[in-house]
């Protein structure tokens, strides 16, 4: 092997080495996210044996009746304490509930510029960790960034400390 080639080689070596730091370090700045992550627990059933005695979310859910349009989705107090949780809408999959001043909020969890999970940043912006689009908590308007629309948005109800949220998009 002459110089040259050693050269060369070592430029190749040394730009791979380089790109793959960067690419770990991309990674660990899109997951080093300061909030934990919190899924709301889910409902597996409307119908337990009461012949046991136990009280389960499942049988308090069943003392507050559906509000029409709306879909059960779990205790609401399982958001106390917390700005934000995700949870899977039964038609519309992956989804989050953020704190908006004091409202609760339910938008889509993918980002509508590429299927990526949006995270709450805290304030009032929820945000895209691939590709920096921002959403506002109160509609799901683009702040900024490139997304090309809003969140979908769907209305919540909290009755009975049972958590609703309706069947179908608002916005």
């Amino acid at each position: 092997m002459n110089r040259r080639e050693f050269i060369r080689r070592m430029v190749v070596t040394s730009t791979l080495a380089v790109t793959g730091v960067a690419a770990i370090v991309e990674l660990l700045a899109r997951t080093g996210s300061t909030e934990q992550v919190y899924q709301l627990p889910t409902v597996q059933s409307q119908s337990t044996s009461q012949s046991s005695g136990q009280t389960t979310s499942a049988t308090l859910t069943q003392q507050v009746s559906t509000p029409p349009g709306y879909v059960l989705i779990g205790p609401s107090i399982s958001l106390s304490g917390r700005k934000s949780a995700y949870f899977t809408h039964p038609t519309h999959g992956s989804s989050i509930l953020v704190d908006d001043n004091g409202a609760w909020k339910a938008f889509s969890a993918i980002c509508t510029h590429v299927p990526c999970t949006v995270q709450y940043s805290g304030g009032s912006a929820i945000s895209c960790p691939c590709h920096g689009a921002t959403f506002s908590t109160g509609d799901g308007s683009v702040l900024g960034g490139p997304a090309p629309a809003a969140l979908a948005e769907y209305g919540v109800q909290i009755v009975g400390g049972t958590l609703f949220v309706t069947a179908t998009r608002i916005n």
